[in-house]
């Protein structure tokens, strides 16, 4: 894996950190391109970035995509015969471009415009009716572009709830079960990271600090991908399909209770990772950023029905990613984390 600002394609993966006019150009992919993104990431890219490529847009990315919209997307890519696909904007569009790749030969381009770190991962995310489904691609990305500049849009909502997603990687990466040396070593310096820098842009908005911003979700994304998830994932995946609420949202609800009830079940996990951090109360720090951000706290207050709990249980319960927390919830501890996080 390299980083670099510029030139060919080659079979080694490129992380780009640089404008992303320049970093497409030099990029030089094969066209047609698809071009896949919300209305507002697409309005980013200009059809000449692409080096004169046919480019064929589709702007139907949708939270959590449901199925249908990787089946619209990918019938774009067969009827024009796509080579390349690029996906720029939220998770949502970094999961859409993973899923219509797998099973193409099209080479994938990556473009974040959030904090998510989704594009360093190969796991992606699809809505099959109100469950949480998806799969994983053989081999992560080739091509990501980070652009400091892109993160100018983004309101301070959802800046601050998909940074409380990316923390949340870097804690459960940090006691996951699954061992990786690097992924280990990059979520202790992204855990460290994020968090001041969380709170600096909660106030303060400069290309600076969104380059800090991308550099610490980098090392998170890489994390998730090397080390898995926990509890905390397991919960607001199950949540995120019963309810449409969006990830960075749902992230920010449920972590501090999902930190807590680890706490519980997994004292010494905890204990150490916040040790590694430097945070004394890795579930206050939490908090402190959703307050630097005036984030919603429960999920009642958006609105939430009032079966959640009951009709979320079981299925955290069968959760895989389970068997990767520091310790197996059993039923009583996910209950109660649901029921914080619902009422509070």
């Amino acid at each position: 894996m390299t980083t670099e600002a510029g030139g060919q394609i080659t079979a080694q993966r490129r992380i780009i950190f640089g404008p992303l006019a320049g970093a497409l150009t030099g990029l030089h992919l094969p066209g047609p391109v698809a071009l896949l993104g919300s209305p507002r990431s697409l309005d980013t890219v200009a059809d000449a970035d692409l080096g004169g490529a046919a480019v064929f847009r589709y702007a139907g990315v949708r939270p959590h995509n449901p199925r249908a919209a990787v089946e619209e997307a990918g019938a774009l890519i067969d009827a024009h015969g796509c080579a390349s696909v690029v996906a720029i904007g939220s998770s949502s569009a970094i999961d859409l471009g993973k899923a219509v790749s797998d099973g193409r030969a099209v080479i994938l381009c990556l473009v974040p415009t959030a904090l998510g770190g989704a594009e360093m991962s190969r796991g992606y995310g699809v809505l099959e009716g109100d469950r949480k489904a998806g799969g994983r691609l053989a081999a992560p990305a080739p091509l990501v572009v980070y652009d400091a500049a892109l993160l100018a849009s983004l309101p301070p909502r959802e800046l601050g709830s998909i940074g409380l997603n990316a923390w949340a990687h870097t804690i459960e990466a940090r006691y996951a079960r699954t061992p990786h040396a690097l992924g280990g070593a990059a979520a202790l310096e992204a855990g460290r990271r994020l968090p001041p820098l969380l709170i600096a842009a909660a106030s303060r908005r400069d290309e600076a600090l969104h380059a800090a911003l991308f550099e610490a979700a980098h090392l998170a994304g890489f994390a998730l991908d090397t080390r898995s998830m926990g509890l905390h994932h397991a919960v607001c995946h199950v949540i995120g399909g019963l309810t449409g609420i969006p990830h960075g949202i749902n992230n920010a609800i449920v972590l501090p209770h999902a930190v807590r009830a680890n706490a519980r079940i997994a004292p010494d996990a905890v204990a150490a990772v916040a040790v590694a951090f430097g945070f004394a109360d890795l579930a206050a720090e939490t908090e402190s950023i959703a307050a630097a951000y005036a984030l919603p706290r429960t999920f009642a207050e958006l609105g939430a029905p009032p079966d959640l709990v009951e009709r979320a249980l079981p299925r955290v319960m069968e959760q895989p990613l389970l068997r990767n927390n520091p310790a197996m919830p059993d039923e009583a501890t996910v209950r109660e984390l649901l029921e914080g996080a619902y009422a509070g």
